[in-house]
């Protein structure tokens, strides 16, 4: 059996789908049940659902939801709880660029936690989802068929979640990978890539405009997101344009997966059909 943390999210929903067909019993820990799965209570506000949750299982998988307000700084505590409970590999979603992030940061924290728990621990580390552009923070912009972005022209390995959870899995599985994986898509593409396999999938006008970030902003704030949010994301985007934040494709799906990574248009094919 395997517990999954973020069951209903972008990635959990995923790794709840491939655990269950690799024929694992699946318990599915959250607020509310997944569309699938053993339900089973658990709350990053309510300490005494943690152990619970990972009680008996073999694997784990763990998000950490930024969103939820306190449950960053709790995620070494839960992780704490997994191991604690016996669960004897532990796959955690972290984020492809934690190395260059600051000692105090919450998924550095995290990471370094689960290193020193003596479990088989899987680091997943992502590039950014292809996903966002479909339900994420620029779902909007897909309504509206134009992706304006402080992106500049700057390719990115964009990854598809179902490939993040595909490692995920197979980090859970008895002889899985440890340590850090990266994930990314088989190739760096741009924006006007994803954009056009949007379009072509979805049939309806869909094109990429890079825009200043004063712009971007401001667009955000007008569909209801926070002016600091919308600062944070056109400083990373804007780390892509210039080229300071470039990532390396990983062969990490082909390795672990026996299988090429989704591309933008597999990606693409796959939401509008879903």
């Amino acid at each position: 059996m395997v517990t999954v943390l973020g069951a209903t999210g972008k990635t959990g929903r995923h790794v709840l789908t491939q655990a269950a067909a690799r024929g694992w019993r699946v318990r599915a820990a959250g607020r509310r049940p997944a569309e699938s799965g053993d339900f089973t209570p658990f709350d990053w506000d309510d300490e005494s659902t943690w152990q619970p949750a990972f009680t008996g299982a073999d694997a784990a998988y763990v998000v950490i939801p930024f969103n939820h307000a306190g449950a960053p700084e709790k995620a070494p505590d839960v992780l704490r709880a997994a191991a604690a409970a016996g669960v004897p590999r532990i796959a955690l979603l972290s984020t492809i660029d934690v190395d260059h992030a600051p000692a105090d940061d919450p998924t550095k924290v995290a990471e370094q936690t689960l290193l020193s728990l003596g479990v088989a621990a899987a680091l997943i580390r992502p590039t950014w989802f292809l996903d966002n552009f479909t339900v994420g923070s620029f779902r909007g912009m897909l309504e509206t068929g134009e992706l304006r972005l402080p992106a500049g022209e700057a390719p990115f390995p964009f990854v598809d979640t179902r490939d993040i959870a595909a490692v995920a899995v197979a980090a859970m599985a008895p002889d899985g990978p440890t340590g850090p994986l990266p994930v990314t898509g088989p190739e760096s593409v741009s924006h006007h890539v994803v954009a056009e396999a949007l379009q072509d999938a979805l049939g309806r006008p869909f094109r990429y405009i890079p825009v200043e970030p004063a712009e971007f902003i401001a667009l955000l704030e007008s569909r209801g997101f926070t002016y600091s949010y919308g600062d944070f994301l056109a400083g990373a985007l804007g780390k892509v344009a210039d080229g300071t934040f470039v990532i390396p494709v990983a062969d990490t799906v082909e390795v672990h997966c026996g299988r090429r990574a989704y591309t933008p248009a597999e990606f693409a094919k796959h939401f509008a059909q879903s």
